[in-house]
């Protein structure tokens, strides 16, 4: 799945024929029955009834009926894993709503691994079991979502969590925001040691010789830091 849903889809061909045409391809289902299995996905992601929606283009949809068919061209294979990679940030907030709980409805029903990329924790803290946080193309902390959310070992993690919106305007105003100094280092050239040190309030010359380990921070819990457990 892609994150702009106005930009993933052919706006030349209906969606039966955008869903159909893997199936065309690799051969996994009678000819027959292409018509009425992809008219059945498509009710599944909440296009209903499907009828009315599989011989428009994408140019009469929504932008989340669009990630809907999205969703359904994703599955038309049955795959064991789907890889969503920010797939809910173009959209409006009540409907990333909708499609995060339809993603964690499929993924339970046809037992599915999904790999979910993005930027927004709270979005990552409510779909996801396990997470890991990246920076500049290393694992810097991984963990169970709620545990590294509520509780970040990593500098990065900390300073990602800090900005996370909090619906409460007391507890918002009393909440202390972590501000990174400086932009991030190209991924071409990255600074030797620990790539975040240059951005680091609590980096020390041990982090800026050495690329640190993921080493355990807990009970499943793993972080790369060399000052783990001191800050």
């Amino acid at each position: 799945m892609f994150q702009d849903p106005y930009a993933s889809l052919n706006p030349r061909q209906t969606i039966a024929d955008a869903l159909q045409r893997p199936l065309d391809l690799h051969r996994t289902i009678p000819q027959s029955e292409r018509r009425g299995y992809v008219e059945e996905l498509v009710n599944r992601v909440g296009l209903r009834p499907a009828k009315l929606y599989l011989d428009r283009y994408p140019h009469e949809f929504s932008g989340g009926q669009r990630q809907r068919v999205a969703i359904a061209r994703a599955l038309v294979l049955r795959p064991s894993i789907l890889v969503a990679d920010e797939p809910v940030s173009a959209l409006d907030v009540s409907i990333q709503a909708q499609i995060l709980n339809l993603l964690a409805g499929l993924c339970r029903d046809m037992n599915l691994a999904l790999v979910f990329i993005a930027h927004d924790l709270s979005v990552v803290k409510h779909i996801s079991d396990r997470v890991a946080v990246m920076y500049l193309g290393r694992i810097v902390e991984m963990g169970g979502a709620v545990d590294v959310i509520e509780r970040p070992a990593h500098p990065y993690t900390r300073a990602l969590v800090s900005a996370i919106p909090v619906p409460d305007p007391e507890r918002e105003r009393g909440r202390q925001r972590i501000v990174l100094a400086g932009d991030p280092p190209s991924p071409l050239n990255p600074p030797a040691g620990c790539a975040f040190h240059p951005r680091c309030a609590h980096a020390t010359d041990a982090c800026r010789s050495a690329v640190p380990l993921l080493r355990p921070a807990g009970p499943d819990r793993e972080a790369a830091c060399a000052r783990l457990g001191e800050i």
